[in-house]
């Protein structure tokens, strides 16, 4: 199929549904859809590929708007002219197929998104909601991409004292914790003993290119691999790696590595590991971290964030020879191999290995709140209290929105 007519099947000449929330980005939109308050409608604005609504309404709303074109756009200042224009068009479109939609709110999980940050800025009859769905690291606070949220359910205390710094707007904080992690979240395993001394959670990269930030990761992963691999050797521990990518999906094989995901670790761990499959739809990261004792991971990752808030003993491990990468972590939870003031890597996982759960968390107790809150309070009734809250305190705008 052409690209003309891949496009012209994205586009419709029928009136987008009305609905009290739109969820911006399909993108876990299932998980949204369990905290919307009850009684309300919901809609879905596709953006994986966009769709667009060519109806008389949307066209004058979209005219209207032009005047929101900034040609000296900061957050693009290395795109060309076109790009900077082409962009910002494809926004004002957004805002008036969602003014026809007439929401009482817009919610998405992609709280990085870009054109999200512009309707936050650009879009005032209805309140803008994002979910936190990542760490966001300071190293590319710097990038292109604008981050602005009106209102931000974020993981915890840790955004609050750091986006400002990082020059990321955002005009309300709701520190509630994980979502992801407490929808998936199994209490019975909190009863159980641990399956795996260690467990490695991966941060294969997949078939999205080789930019710098991607050659670094995947090279400091594999000095962790490596030295890991030999730490294992002389020691009898059970260990696991969780996959990053589903098997056979379109992240499976790098091209510029040559290898599976499976594969990597195969050549660097041989028997020495048991490799679990990641399988997105039942969320099981969570249970796989939960059923392990020390969990580690050879570049940033959310779900080591994750599982401190578990109150599990977590290491970042930092093979990158520098803390670009790695600086929004403090040092309990953090291995630097370029660091020789250090302790060194074996003493860094056997005292993990050694202290108890109950003086870790004991230690560890005030880290673990200020980067995530406690799994056991679940998010979902407190997002969803908020969001109606959020929705009744908007006033009442008298007029249509140009």
């Amino acid at each position: 199929m052409s690209k003309v007519s891949k496009l012209l099947k994205r586009i419709s000449f029928s009136t987008p549904d009305s609905a009290d929330i739109i969820i911006f980005d399909e993108t876990n939109s299932s998980l949204i859809e369990r905290v919307i308050p009850e009684g309300l409608t919901v809609s879905i604005f596709k953006m994986r590929p966009m769709e667009f609504h060519i109806t008389p309404s949307i066209i004058w709303s979209f005219l209207k708007n032009l005047r929101y074109l900034k040609i000296k756009n900061s957050g693009f200042s290395n795109r060309s002219l076109f790009y900077k224009i082409f962009w910002q068009l494809l926004c004002v479109y957004i805002k008036a197929d969602i003014l026809s939609r007439n929401p009482k709110a817009i919610i998405t999980s992609i709280d990085n998104s870009s054109k999200f940050a512009w309707l936050s800025e650009n879009y005032q009859l209805a309140p803008c909601i994002a979910i936190q769905n990542g760490f966001r690291l300071s190293y590319d606070a710097n990038s292109m991409n604008k981050y602005y949220c009106q209102h931000l359910f974020c993981f915890g205390e840790r955004e609050i004292a750091d986006f400002p710094r990082m020059n990321y707007k955002v005009d309300n904080f709701y520190p509630v914790g994980s979502l992801n992690l407490s929808l998936n979240f199994d209490h019975h395993l909190t009863k159980t003993e641990p399956v795996y001394d260690l467990l490695v959670v991966s941060c294969w990269r997949g078939n999205i290119g080789y930019a710098k930030d991607v050659e670094d990761s995947m090279n400091a992963m594999r000095l962790m691999d490596i030295t890991l691999a030999k730490y294992l050797q002389s020691r009898d521990l059970k260990t696991a790696v969780i996959l990053r990518s589903e098997r056979d999906s379109d992240q499976w094989f790098m091209p510029e590595i040559g290898m599976t995901e499976e594969g990597y670790y195969k050549s660097i761990y041989g028997n020495l590991i048991e490799i679990i499959d990641v399988n997105f739809a039942q969320g099981n990261v969570y249970p796989a971290m939960q059923s392990a004792e020390v969990i580690v991971a050879g570049f940033s990752t959310t779900c080591l964030i994750e599982a401190y808030a578990m109150r599990k003993k977590v290491l970042y491990m930092n093979f990158c020879g520098n803390n670009k990468y790695h600086r929004d972590f403090k040092s309990e939870i953090l291995f630097e191999a370029h660091d020789d003031k250090s302790p060194s890597f074996e003493s860094r996982l056997n005292d993990l290995l050694e202290i108890s759960s109950q003086e870790y968390v004991m230690k560890h107790e005030e880290t673990m709140k200020y980067y995530m809150g406690d799994p056991l309070d679940s998010p979902k009734d407190r997002i969803r209290k908020e969001i109606n809250e959020i929705i009744l305190s908007k006033p009442d705008y008298i007029g249509t929105s140009t």
